[in-house]
């Protein structure tokens, strides 16, 4: 079966990937000031089938926790990081995946199947949905408790990957286990992120085996194919058999990028998947295919004990 197509089998510089993001067609543009969230009024109601955790944590940290209501058993766990449009405050990046990517809403329509076109925001192939839908009837969505902390804009720069991983395993993952439903095994906890997200959820999970055991990335700041050289000698390195998937889309600034890093990961003969959505590297596809692709694929991965 083609490689690049196939959802469900388990399988740069930091400078440079950071001054991409700061270019504007790199990252989601800004909402309009009437679209964007009001950082001094109280957050949303919490989503009907979500408990929705804010957990200010030590100096600017802070992190969002949505814990599935009703679940049976513990969960695993999916640590969840936003983009560079979401890097202007502790509050916005926090409640940038449930607020502006409307993960709450990518959540029902995995528990609600069958997904339809508009599930996708409209950018989806008739083969993707069926492949979804097929394996949603299955073996329905099971659900995980996910962690979106706030990843400040240094993240690569004045604040290391190193520093912010240190946190991470000491601080935040320790939390989650102790006060929410999540199984406490590395094997059940992976990390995941879009764009600047993304590029650090590659970093900080290829370097902490000991806390992630699975790693995913969609559309992740990798600029050219001289850091896809650079990233995938990393990753060849530093994955050491876990799941590892990376997401990109049809119009995808960082998508020849990303291509060539997955030939690169095949050359090394480092076992992968990677997925070439449809869309943007923009808000409407992290409210579509970006949610569900992460989500789905984690949900299948950290259950396999």
């Amino acid at each position: 079966m083609e490689r690049r197509a196939f959802l469900f089998t388990t399988t740069t510089t930091a400078a440079a990937a950071l001054a991409a993001c700061r270019r504007k067609q790199q990252d989601p543009p800004a909402p309009s000031a009437a679209a964007q969230p009001s950082m001094s009024a109280p957050p949303a109601p919490a989503p009907p089938e979500l408990d929705v955790l804010d957990w200010e944590l030590d100096g600017d940290h802070r992190c969002v926790v949505l814990v599935p209501k009703g679940a049976v058993g513990k969960l695993p766990l999916l640590v969840a990081l936003h983009g560079m449009g979401e890097t202007a405050s502790p509050k916005k990046g926090a409640y940038g995946w449930l607020v502006d990517y409307q993960l709450d809403k990518v959540i029902h329509r995995l528990r609600t199947p069958p997904l339809d076109e508009q599930a996708f925001q409209g950018l989806v192939t008739p083969t993707r949905l069926a492949e979804i839908n097929t394996d949603l009837a299955k073996r329905p969505y099971g659900g995980l408790v996910i962690a979106c902390p706030y990843l400040p804009r240094s993240i690569g720069g004045e604040l290391p990957y190193d520093t912010y991983g240190k946190w991470l395993g000491e601080k935040l993952l320790p939390k989650l286990r102790a006060e929410t439903p999540v199984l406490a095994t590395v094997t059940a906890t992976g990390i995941d992120g879009v764009s600047l997200g993304g590029i650090t959820a590659l970093r900080i999970g290829l370097a902490r085996p000991d806390l992630f055991g699975a790693v995913g990335a969609l559309q992740p700041a990798v600029n050219d194919e001289t850091g896809a050289e650079a990233l995938a000698a990393i990753i060849a390195e530093k994955i050491e058999g876990r799941p590892l998937r990376i997401v990109t889309s049809t119009e995808d600034s960082y998508r020849v990028a990303l291509s060539a890093l997955d030939e690169k990961l095949w050359a090394r003969n480092v076992t992968h998947q990677f997925f070439v959505s449809e869309g943007p590297h923009d808000y409407v596809w992290n409210q579509g295919p970006g949610g569900i692709e992460m989500l789905l694929w984690h949900d299948r991965v950290l259950r396999i004990q």
